[in-house]
Formats: structure tokens, C-alpha cells, sequence
């Protein structure tokens, strides 16, 4: 067995079995899977420092553990017991000498003093703030897990002042200061008096029990996912027995249960989940074996039919494999296998996606339909760190780039189509209100992307007012649609030479010309700095092969230290059919 398929199987045992002791043995073949090579080469290794107030040993395996099935390769710094304060405090610590790219502060509601709670909110938004300042880290934090004891019964005035300063916590968190991990939601949902239980505290000083500890370890990887780019953005779904009760084909339209009866209840229930997801960026697609017009049928003739065909990016219904079906969405969408997750009652369909397409991420639908939302809510696959105004018009930028397709098909050329699209761009500096979008485009764009350095929300914002960056956000606009912002570079002149640090691009907007646009604007910007020659480097990843021959084609030149050098004196401009406002070359 492959080391890769050995993973296949680590996240199918993990699936079935969530409890503390198979997790842990779990964990322990995680480790040995994370030193594979070829393992690696599909993971992005991100170091994680654990600051805890309370005993983290048992954490570190299981954090890995859930780290690499989100993709992560956890490179896991734990700092001593109780020390989370020193550690920060301490410009000198070993925290910082580890140079995290994540910090989790791994604390519970004893940390959290009795004053007020506007106060405790900004001293720890102050621990946040020095974090970023000083390591340019992604900051976690524990929300704050109230207890189940109740000394005043109702009136609690402590739990009262716990709340409280959870949705102040929240509130500052707000933009990228910190990201938390909802362990009062948590702690709810597999009943607090499990997730503290006072033996282990008393014993060892574990705030949470060890039995809670693979859930913690799950939601925690969730949100360092999201952080680093890595959730998924398209959920693809059966339909019969999936979305509604029956087979369409064999039923008919008319027979479908949604609502009335229970299970048809459940269907509905399910389909109110995802119009949530759809309405917070996620993309929705239909994969099936049906008859299309069948399928489409049933959403056109049931007024109970929450979702519209409207709600699906992509929509295939055919009589081939669901591989095939999956591998048709992510074609359509332009989007990798691994921004797929895919749901479906029938197991041998699952196990078949999972043999053939190993990158998408398959939900185990239960038997009964009013498990659904609970089963896909918990597998956490569509946690995000932020939701901007791109991300809820997802959806319609997909639609409208089907209608873009239509339109190529019946363009004579190339150069026809570009011009029918009559697209118009902004291009300019970085700006305040761009920053959350900048940071959460740098951090979640893999394929074009020449280096593929993330950057936190500090520093995004710290380009703002360094006289020494040059900086350029593209949004795009054409007459079916606004793609939104969907492009950033950042340079510097060094000595004569303008060097690109980092160029990444929306895989949305791939041949409309706008890299063209941005290498004429760096030409521009370049010979206004006074440099000789304009420079970039690519740092090749597994997902960023599309651009490898990007400078090439561009007219530059390999250097013997790896740069691309392009000699501006003998640079021409590339004609574009994007108004940006400047002058056609």
C-alpha cells in the first residue's frame, strides 16, 4: 500500500472512529505518514506554536492528525505549562525564536478575570496585537467555554460576564485580528458536563476531557484551514434520496417526499442548511445519475423545493461514473478536486469517489435524512476566516461565467470574444477597505501564484504606509458580471532592479488578459522608480504549475541565481482588451 493510500485509510478509521483512544492511535500513524515524501508534497507546512494555560500534552498528535487531513503538514512548537503570558510577553522567548506562521492560545474560562468584560476583551486583543507585531502570525484563540456549574442558578451573574465577553472577543476578532475556536459551542454540543470533567482537572490540570480532546483537535484544524487557504469551496451533492426521497426516475416528480411526512421533512431541513452555505459564498453543484431533464423537472415542479436550479454553479446529470461526474464539475468551475466535497447516500458511490478522485473530501451521509445537517455541519469542511462581499457573490459570478462560455462558443475568434465581453478594470494601490479581501485572496489562491507567501491582515495593512512597497489590487468587471477583486502584486526597487515579491491571480479571470494588464502597469511602475530591469521568481508548489512559464512568455529571462530578469529598455507592452482607464499600447 502507497503512502498515500495508507492516508485514504487513515481518513476513513478517523470517520469511523471519533473516540479518544482510536484517535490517538490514529494520531501515531498520522506521524509517520507526515515524514513521507510524497505525503508532503500534497500538504502546506505551516508551524503552529501551542501556547496553553492548562496541560496540552495529549493535544499536539491529535491537532497533527486532523492538521494533515485538512491538508496541513503541522510543524507543532508547545510551549511549557502555563507559560502563554511569558512566552508573548518575552520578545527573547522561544515562541519567538520559533518563528510561528499560527499561534493557538489554548485557554479556558479560568483565564478570564472578573473584571469587566469590555476591559478582559482588550487585554487580550492587546495579546493579539503583539503577537502579530511580532511574529506576522495568525492568531486562535479559545473562546471561552463556560462551565456547567451555575452557582446563581439562572442569574449566574459569572456565566452572564462570560458570554458577554465572548461576543466582545468576537467583535475585536472582527478583520483578522484573531481567529477563535467556539469551544463554548463545543463544549454544548457534546454536553459540558463531558467536556469538563473535574477529575481530569483536579488530577492533571486538562481543562477539557480527554474523551473531547479529537473534537477540539478537529475544530481547531477547521479554522487553521480556513486561515491558510485550505477549505473547501464547492459542495457537490446527489439528488435521489439526497436532497429529496425517491428516485425522480422511477417515482416521478410528483412522488418525491419533501415535506409532510417526517423523512420528507428532513429533506427539507437539509436543503435549508445548504441555501446557508450558498448564501455565505459556498458553491453548491449537482452530480447524479439521472436523465437531466428528469432531474431539472422535479426542481421546476415542487414549490416545496427549497433550492433553485438557480443555487447550483454547476449542475451535471448523466449516466456515467460519479468520478467522471466530479472530475465535470471542477472542470466547469475551474476549480481543483481539492475544492471539491462531495455528498451522497449511497456508500459504494462514496467509496468509488474516493478511489478514483482521493482529493475530494467525501461526506458519510447517515441512513436516516434528519442526521444530514448535523453529519455535514460537524465535518467542518467550509470553515472560513472571513466572509467578504466576493464571497457572497460567488454564486452569481459562476452563472455569469457560464453565460461567458456560451458566449466563446459563438465568438468567430478569440480577439472577438474578449472585446464582446466590453471588460473595464480598476487597477490601484492597495487600500484600507480592500485589506480583509487582499489578505484572504493572498492566503486562499494556490494556481496562479509565482511564490505562494501568505501574509496575515497586519501585514497586508502594513504595506499601506511602507513608502518602499508598490502595490496593485485589480478588480474586474465586464457586460455579464463583476468578478470583484481578483488580483494583487507587491514590489520594491532594489538598486536598479524593481523586483516582483508576489503576483497571484483569481483562476476565475485566467485568459482575459489581466496578467497582461498587470505586466504592462509593473513596466510602467518600474521605469517611473528609474530601475534597469524588472524581476520576479517563481517558487513552484503542487498546485501552482500553471504559472511556471508565465515570465517566459512574458519576454523574460533566466538568471543564473534563479530570477526572472526582464531588461526594461527592450520591454514591450502587450495590447489588452480590458479599459483600465490608461492609454492602449
Amino acid at each position: 500500500m502507497s503512502a498515500l493510500e495508507e492516508l485514504a485509510a487513515l481518513r476513513l478509521s478517523v470517520a469511523a472512529g471519533p473516540d479518544y483512544l482510536s484517535q490517538t492511535a490514529a494520531a501515531r500513524k498520522a506521524l509517520k505518514l507526515l515524514a513521507d515524501p510524497e505525503v508532503r508534497g500534497t500538504l502546506q507546512p505551516v508551524r503552529l506554536a501551542l501556547l496553553g494555560s492548562s496541560t496540552t500534552t495529549q493535544l499536539p498528535p491529535l491537532l497533527a492528525l486532523h492538521g494533515l487531513l485538512s491538508g496541513l503538514a503541522l510543524e507543532i512548537h508547545e510551549a511549557p505549562f502555563g507559560s502563554y503570558r511569558q512566552e508573548i510577553l518575552d520578545p527573547k522567548s522561544a515562541l519567538y525564536a520559533f518563528k510561528p506562521e499560527a499561534v493557538l492560545l489554548f485557554v479556558n474560562y479560568r483565564d478570564a478575570e472578573d473584571g469587566a468584560p469590555e476591559v478582559e476583551a482588550d487585554r487580550w486583543a492587546g495579546l493579539w496585537t503583539l503577537l502579530r507585531e511580532r511574529a506576522g502570525c495568525v492568531v486562535l484563540m479559545n473562546a471561552f467555554d463556560c462551565p456547567a456549574e451555575r452557582p446563581g442558578g439562572n442569574l449566574d451573574e459569572g456565566l452572564a460576564r462570560l458570554r458577554r465577553l465572548n461576543v466582545l472577543l468576537a467583535e475585536r476578532a472582527r478583520g483578522g485580528a484573531a481567529l477563535l475556536v467556539d469551544c463554548d459551542h463545543l463544549s454544548g454540543v457534546v454536553g459540558k458536563e463531558r467536556w469538563h470533567d473535574a477529575r481530569f482537572w483536579h488530577s492533571a490540570q486538562q481543562a477539557i476531557a480527554p474523551a473531547c480532546l479529537p473534537r477540539y483537535a478537529a475544530e481547531a484544524a477547521a479554522v487553521l484551514m480556513a486561515a491558510f487557504g485550505r477549505a473547501r469551496k464547492c459542495l457537490v451533492l446527489d439528488l435521489d434520496n439526497t436532497l429529496w426521497g425517491g428516485v425522480v426516475g422511477d417515482d416521478g416528480w410528483a412522488a418525491l417526499e419533501l415535506g409532510e411526512t417526517p423523512r420528507g421533512e428532513a429533506f427539507i431541513a437539509f436543503q435549508r442548511y445548504l441555501k446557508a452555505l450558498s448564501a455565505r459564498g459556498v458553491l453548491l453543484a449537482v452530480c447524479s445519475k439521472n436523465d437531466e431533464a428528469n432531474a431539472r423537472e422535479a426542481f421546476q415542479k415542487r414549490p416545496e423545493m427549497i433550492l433553485k436550479l438557480a443555487d447550483f454553479s454547476a449542475f451535471v446529470a448523466n449516466w456515467e461514473d460519479k468520478a467522471s461526474g466530479l472530475r465535470a464539475v471542477a472542470k466547469k468551475l475551474s476549480l481543483g478536486l481539492d475544492a471539491l466535497a462531495f455528498a451522497d447516500d449511497n456508500s459504494a458511490e462514496r467509496e468509488l469517489v474516493r478511489r478514483f478522485c482521493p482529493e475530494v473530501a467525501v461526506v458519510d451521509l447517515p441512513e436516516d435524512p434528519s442526521d444530514y445537517v448535523r453529519t455535514l455541519d460537524a465535518a467542518r469542511l467550509f470553515e472560513t476566516a472571513s466572509v467578504s462581499a466576493e464571497d457572497r457573490g460567488r454564486a452569481a459570478h459562476f452563472k455569469a461565467e457560464t453565460a461567458r462560455a456560451e458566449l466563446q462558443t459563438k465568438a468567430p475568434d478569440l480577439a472577438s470574444f474578449l472585446r464582446g465581453l466590453e471588460m473595464r478594470a480598476r487597477a490601484e494601490p492597495f487600500a484600507e477597505a480592500d485589506v480583509a479581501r487582499l489578505t484572504q485572496l493572498i492566503n486562499k489562491t494556490n494556481q496562479f501564484n509565482l511564490t505562494t507567501r501568505r501574509a496575515t491582515e497586519a501585514e497586508v495593512r502594513a504595506l499601506l504606509s511602507d513608502p518602499s512597497a508598490w502595490t496593485l489590487s485589480v478588480r474586474l468587471a465586464d457586460r455579464l458580471g463583476d468578478y470583484g477583486l481578483i488580483s494583487a502584486v507587491v514590489a520594491r526597487r532594489r538598486g536598479e532592479d524593481f523586483e516582483i515579491e508576489a503576483w497571484l491571480m483569481s483562476c476565475r479571470v485566467l485568459g482575459r488578459g489581466v496578467e497582461k494588464l498587470v505586466y504592462n502597469r509593473l513596466v510602467a511602475a518600474a521605469r517611473a522608480a528609474g530601475a534597469k530591469s524588472l524581476s520576479g521568481r517563481y517558487l513552484p508548489t503542487p498546485k501552482n504549475g500553471l504559472v511556471k512559464d508565465l515570465y517566459r512568455g512574458l519576454g523574460f529571462s533566466l538568471d543564473a541565481d534563479g530570477a526572472w530578469r526582464l531588461a526594461l529598455p527592450k520591454a514591450t507592452l502587450h495590447e489588452v482588451a480590458i479599459d483600465d482607464g490608461s492609454r492602449t499600447p
